[in-house]
């Protein structure tokens, strides 16, 4: 991205910070290591849901991830559909990437062989330090991975707020839990005694956080969540609805019991799947019964992103996270930074988080456009003259160091 002078200044200066990324899906190095990598390697996120809207069958997109086919037979797949979404958010994070680490101006039928080559022979022991550490002055990531085994203080764990239980559940999914205690789930009771002794071990383990999205849930029915527990107990039911008592108050015990272990509780919110069901505004219940408990609101809400902010604005208890939004849209990231700065206490923001899995490169490709967004916003407040530099980078250094380390309560 071209920037004016007084914008680069600002992005160079951006760029000396160090950082606290506040949302990843970044497994261990050794996942990483232990796979092949290759130039489709930096396609296995968030670009294949764009391949797919291209036109791409799933079918062919899983063929290109597959190294015991010729290199050149999955670009011939690939390369058509590359066509059509190289210039959107998602496609600049791999071109960024693919030219910081591999020495490629492109991603085409000239360079993907020399890519793949170059990301074999890189995709060793160190990358993660190579990339989040070295490249991106990341100090460390919140990562969202399912397990606290990290092996490197570069990853801090986050975890689900209530494993099995994301969809209805059924009783399997209940007595799994009964290895937190050592002991059968029996009673409702017990599979509450579990639910908490799990959020004690991860945060032993090093979890800073607990994951949840901002699905409609309905006020806690303890009678009503006793008979879900029960019909699954006697499998008069098999499988409960996606929306049901029982989980609702599991999921609100959780919420308050995260508060008493002064947990961050962690809501994906608006885009992915059927988004209806993850508006922000379905928080408010929660938001208003556990004003003692920290909520960190993923993704501004995108695409509800006033009503997210509007968060931010009424709710002591709430933070923004800028995580995934400059990859989603620069264009819309910087608008909503723009008036997130009209509206919010700053020490409410968190600048920034990657949001990847497999394709750590791509971090610093995200970051990149992150940095762009921040100085383009704040050099247009200077040229105004409504902040000064100083204030400006005082401010950079909240969203991507201070309010992390605050929140997290990281040390």
């Amino acid at each position: 991205m071209k920037l004016s002078p007084l914008e680069q200044g600002l992005y160079d200066a951006i760029s000396q910070l160090e950082i606290i990324d506040a949302h990843e899906h970044l497994p261990p190095e050794l996942v990483r290591t232990e796979a092949k990598a290759d130039v489709f390697t930096l396609f296995s996120h968030y670009t294949r849901s764009d391949l797919n809207c291209a036109g791409m069958s799933d079918r062919d997109y899983v063929l290109t991830q597959n190294h015991d086919l010729p290199l050149d037979y999955r670009w011939g797949l690939f390369a058509p559909y590359w066509e059509q979404i190289r210039h959107d958010s998602y496609a600049r994070a791999a071109l960024l990437a693919a030219r910081k680490f591999y020495g490629a101006e492109d991603i085409n039928a000239d360079t993907y062989v020399a890519i793949s080559e170059r990301m074999a022979a890189a995709n060793t022991p160190g990358i993660y330090q190579r990339v989040l550490g070295d490249a991106c002055s990341i100090r460390t990531a919140l990562t969202q991975c399912q397990r606290t085994d990290l092996g490197t203080p570069l990853l801090t764990p986050v975890m689900p707020m209530v494993p099995n239980l994301w969809g209805g559940g059924t009783w399997r999914d209940i007595i799994e839990m009964g290895k937190e205690t050592s002991g059968a789930i029996n009673t409702f009771e017990d599979y509450l005694a579990a639910q908490q002794a799990y959020i004690l071990r991860v945060k032993r383990e090093g979890a800073v956080g607990l994951k949840m999205v901002s699905n409609p849930y309905g006020p806690p029915d303890l009678p009503a969540a006793r008979e879900c527990f029960e019909q699954l107990r006697a499998g008069t039911v098999k499988e409960l609805p996606g929306c049901n008592a029982l989980r609702d108050l599991i999921m609100d015990e959780s919420i308050r019991f995260a508060g008493e272990q002064d947990l961050v509780v962690c809501v994906h919110t608006g885009y992915w799947g059927d988004f209806r069901q993850l508006d922000p505004l379905h928080m408010i219940p929660m938001l208003q019964r556990h004003l003692g408990v920290r909520f960190d609101i993923y993704h501004v809400g995108y695409p509800w992103v006033r009503p997210a902010l509007m968060l931010g604005k009424q709710f002591t208890n709430v933070w923004l996270n800028f995580c995934w939004t400059h990859l989603i849209s620069q264009r819309f990231a910087m608008d909503a930074l723009d008036e997130a700065i009209d509206l919010l206490p700053m020490n409410k923001l968190l600048g920034f988080g990657g949001d990847y899995g497999q394709p750590v490169e791509k971090v610093y490709g995200h970051l990149t456009m992150a940095r762009e967004n921040m100085a383009r916003v704040l050099a247009a407040r200077i040229e105004r003259g409504t902040m000064t530099e100083s204030a400006a980078l005082g401010l950079t250094r909240k969203w991507l160091w201070e309010n992390p380390r605050e929140l997290y309560r990281l040390k």
